[in-house]
């Protein structure tokens, strides 16, 4: 029809992104779980490629840093998510820049420009702390790669979800969704687990140091739990009936599974089970488990209502 312009560009659907200010709530839970996920997965198999408790015994970084294995590290995976709020309401305002078609290598760039080689302070792997800091040159190189990986999957997503403002399940499969959704939330669990195994060890005042905790036996504890949680958001979404119901039924069922699973485990490796902490330790990844679930009943009014949207437009 005369007088409408088409809005399909890259550029128009930049300008949309940045002028529109609904969904900041849903960018902010989008960047920050886009954070956590990446940090986590990259800083995993960072830790398992580089011997970091002897590379923070180190002179000079041993000062500098904090125990590998100390409280501190345990606790850093929730302090995360505070990260994530910081880069979200910071990114708000240049949405419409991210969206672009080479969005994501600009925000790339910024980041790894300003957060890492240009920092106000004398960070780690930045020109002020090779110039004024008594790090050796080593240790600025060696964790280089693991937060360029980081940063570059960050900044990959990020834009993507810019350019995709809508429900994940509108833009993909239903099974990739599901699948997507599972992956997520088992990753959060995981940091309900460690999260829950800190609080457990401080209040029976057990020690906590890296070669007890960071082994693959103490790890491997976890392994059956996450999964499982996985497997239990990636079935509940393919049920239909109330999202509170089966948000319930779904924690329960994280819950019982990791009660199970933790005894079990620690039964059969570790020749005893704790009870108590076999118990209190599924409560958190229970809780995200179920606040996170999404039934088939809460997906269909969004594509019934897109479907409806689509044939207004084309009777018109």
């Amino acid at each position: 029809m005369a007088g409408i312009e088409q809005s399909g560009t890259p550029d128009s659907h930049a300008a949309t992104v940045g002028r529109g200010g609904s969904g900041v709530g849903l960018w902010i839970v989008r960047v920050t779980a886009t954070h956590v996920v990446t940090y986590l997965a990259v800083g995993l198999i960072a830790a398992l490629a580089i011997d970091y408790a002897s590379v923070f015994a180190q002179p000079v970084v041993r000062d500098y840093m904090r125990e590998f294995g100390s409280v501190a590290s345990f606790v850093g995976p929730l302090v995360q998510v505070v990260r994530g709020v910081v880069f979200a309401l910071v990114l708000l305002p240049f949405r419409a820049v991210i969206s672009a078609r080479w969005g994501w290598l600009h925000l790339w760039l910024l980041l790894v420009g300003v957060g890492i080689l240009s920092t106000p302070a004398a960070a780690p792997s930045s020109i002020e702390g090779v110039v004024y800091s008594a790090l050796p040159l080593w240790y600025h190189a060696l964790g280089l790669p693991e937060v360029l990986v980081q940063l570059l999957l960050f900044s990959v997503v990020v834009a993507w979800f810019t350019r995709h403002p809508g429900p994940v399940v509108e833009e993909l499969p239903a099974r990739a969704e599901r699948l997507l959704r599972a992956l997520v939330v088992a990753c959060l669990s995981f940091v309900g687990y460690a999260v829950a195994s800190v609080l457990f060890a401080v209040a029976v005042s057990a020690p906590i140091s890296a070669e007890g905790s960071l082994t693959w036996s103490v790890q491997g504890l976890f392994v059956a739990p996450v999964l499982a949680n996985g497997v239990i958001v990636f079935s509940a979404a393919g049920f239909r009936g109330q999202p509170l119901r089966v948000g319930m039924v779904a924690g329960a069922a994280a819950f019982a599974t990791g009660v199970i699973a933790i005894a079990a485990y620690q039964a059969l490796v570790f020749g005893s089970a704790s009870i108590g902490y076999a118990i209190l330790a599924p409560l958190l990844p229970a809780v995200i488990v179920g606040a996170m679930v999404r039934p088939a009943a809460d997906v269909a009014p969004v594509q019934a209502t897109a479907s409806a949207t689509e044939g207004r437009e084309a009777s018109d």
